[in-house]
């Protein structure tokens, strides 16, 4: 029995395992995950060796950086080989190096590009990714609810399930706030991000109800009550994520989703990423491109996301809160521009237009005058032949040539007679 989300998941991480290359390049980001991780976890019991793990880890990220712009001029192979994996192993020990150079160098003398690069557009830029993948996957299932007239009682639930909306969502927050009250307020950054945070997902909320009732009359109006349901639902989880207890050791059902998460993404990039690859275009993605790219996105997220809560000048609780905060303020923003793209999308498919009667009346008015005056030419011929009768062949002929009787002036020759 074949499941189609878990179908589509597989296929798209078919593309990082295409060939040997991409083999050896999704192995260096399996173990840039491990070391990372690892590092982290180092630092608990031992806070001294920040540098080195912050060093070691942001060499992984760099390495895919490079490997997508070499793979842009073309030179991939200089990064990995296509036949040997030896080949590989020797070239990575030699590009993680430079990794490792550039990244001092930024440190002391680029800091500010540093920081750009790792959370500026690998940081914010993977969450934008996850907030688009999901909320289109949203929408996909929101498509499959195809109703074609909205009865009472689709909206009585529709009317349930917006309601049920700002359940989730004050119910997550008032849950924390139960469960972890002191610490909330003894951290008022991580409590006052949290609230506005909550704010913005029930201002998105809001909208949605004003949404659903200008299209309660159209065949869209399920559609945007399943979107803001899952929306809702991903909100109370990061308000759950962000206010919960902070644990110093190893979070393993965090660990789960966060690796979830990212191969989620991670498959949904590579399938775009991908399907651009074989278009004929003029800008165009190679495979390695492509998965260079996913990888510099991912590893660059998951090493701000892991890093952040043992950087010296950041507080740990409020870092290790920050991805959850982020998210809880940009995927509600990133679902209600997708959601306004999709009912304009949606109103042009059900109104297609009035073109096609103005095309079809010359036609058909030229086509139905040819052919009405050959039948009568050839009814008077047979009549004359035949001559069953004159008097309605007179009058016939008679009609039909009284247009040329009016040209010629009847009225003199009234006169004349």
């Amino acid at each position: 029995m074949e499941i189609p989300m878990l179908t589509k998941f597989v296929n798209g991480l078919k593309m990082f395992l295409a060939s040997k290359r991409l083999r050896w390049l999704t192995i260096v980001f399996a173990l840039g995950l491990v070391v990372t991780t690892v590092l982290q976890q180092l630092t608990i019991f031992l806070p001294s060796a920040w540098a080195v793990a912050t060093l070691v880890s942001a060499s992984f990220p760099m390495f895919f950086l490079l490997t997508a712009i070499l793979s842009l001029l073309g030179l991939q192979r200089f990064v990995a080989s296509e036949e040997s994996y030896r080949s590989s192993m020797m070239l990575f020990v030699i590009w993680i190096i430079v990794s490792a150079i550039l990244q001092l160098y930024f440190v002391f003398n680029l800091f500010d590009v540093f920081m750009f690069i790792y959370f500026g557009i690998a940081f914010l830029g993977w969450i934008s990714f996850q907030a688009y993948f999901s909320t289109r996957t949203s929408l996909g299932y929101a498509e499959k609810a195809d109703v074609r007239e909205n009865s009472r009682l689709v909206k009585v639930l529709v009317t349930m399930s917006h309601i049920l909306c700002y359940v989730v969502i004050f119910g997550a927050l008032a849950y924390v706030l139960s469960i972890n009250l002191t610490e909330l307020v003894s951290n008022p950054a991580r409590l006052g991000l949290l609230i506005l945070g909550t704010l913005v997902a029930t201002l998105f909320n809001f909208f949605n109800g004003m949404i659903l009732g200008r299209q309660r009359d159209k065949t869209t109006f399920a559609n945007v009550a399943l979107i803001g349901l899952f929306i809702s639902l991903y909100s109370g989880y990061f308000i759950y994520n962000a206010g919960k207890t902070t644990t110093l050791g190893f979070d393993i059902v965090g660990f789960v989703i966060t690796i979830f998460f990212v191969f989620y993404t991670m498959s949904s990039v590579g399938s775009t990423l991908a399907s651009r690859a074989e278009k004929e275009t003029r800008w165009k993605l190679s495979k390695e491109l492509s998965v260079a790219l996913t990888f510099f996105l991912a590893s660059g997220y998951y090493f701000a996301d892991t890093i952040l809560p043992i950087l010296p000048s950041v507080d740990p609780v409020l870092g290790a809160a920050m991805g959850d905060l982020t998210k809880l303020f940009i995927f509600p923003l990133v679902a209600l521009v997708m959601e306004l793209l999709f009912i304009r999308r949606a109103g042009k498919v059900l109104e297609p237009g009035a073109e096609l009667p103005p095309e079809e009346e010359p036609v058909t008015t030229e086509e139905e005058t040819e052919p009405s005056e050959e039948p009568v030419v050839e009814e008077a011929a047979e009549d004359e032949e035949t001559e069953p009768s004159e008097e309605p062949v007179v009058e016939e002929a008679a009609e039909d040539k009284e247009p040329d009787v009016e040209e010629e002036e009847p009225s003199d020759l009234e006169e004349d007679l």
